[in-house]
């Protein structure tokens, strides 16, 4: 098993409904392939994490490469793994923002707009800090003084990681749907966004 990083620039600024038509999509092949991981955005800019089995991953690797939609790209590591990092993430997803950013230790002074291509490949030791602190729940502080090897504990932070991501992919859904709306653009696809947002957070 292997785990590889990322950091990529996408061609153009992505709307709220094709970062949900992404997320879709990476769920649904992911949860197929056995891939687990994390991705991380803002500033056209992608920080990603993703895990499994050695050819599934280098498959996915090399079409991550061909794939226009990455105006560039950084590959961080490629490294051999005992056991998955993101085992509760099919997976996750955050939009980066100042007000999250203020909550993470070790990144004084960094704020939405240092989140991008050019700061994030000088900056190991950022990249480090955020895909650590995005890959458990944000009431981190309580999951740590909890013993890990407990069953109830361990099924506890599943449960709560499940949750944020449903709550994580329904703003996005809402964005979406307050765009159209603006626009006089409503359409059934959103409505059917709409009904799997809400299936989602009825199973959180």
């Amino acid at each position: 098993m292997i785990q590889i990083s990322y950091i990529s620039v996408s061609a153009k600024p992505m709307s709220s409904e094709e970062l949900l038509a992404l997320l879709q999509k990476c769920l649904t092949n992911n949860a197929r392939d056995g891939i687990t991981g994390m991705l991380l955005y803002s500033n056209q800019t992608f920080l990603q994490a993703l895990e499994g089995d050695d050819a599934v991953i280098d498959g996915l690797v090399s079409k991550i490469e061909k794939d226009p939609r990455h105006a560039s790209i950084k590959f961080l590591h490629r490294r051999p793994i005992q056991s998955r990092q993101y085992s509760d993430w099919t997976m996750g997803f955050k939009r980066i923002s100042d007000t999250e950013l203020q909550h993470i230790d070790g990144l004084k002074n960094f704020g939405e707009r240092d989140f991008n291509f050019q700061n994030l490949v000088q900056n190991d030791d950022v990249v480090e800090i955020l895909m650590d602190h995005y890959r458990v729940a944000s009431w981190d502080p309580l999951v740590r003084e909890l013993d890990a090897s407990d069953k109830v504990i361990k099924h506890l932070k599943k449960t709560l990681a499940h949750s944020r991501g449903s709550i994580d992919i329904a703003c996005l859904v809402l964005e979406s749907v307050v765009d159209a709306g603006r626009k006089s653009a409503l359409t059934d696809e959103h409505l059917r966004l709409c009904d799997s947002a809400l299936d989602s957070l009825r199973q959180a």
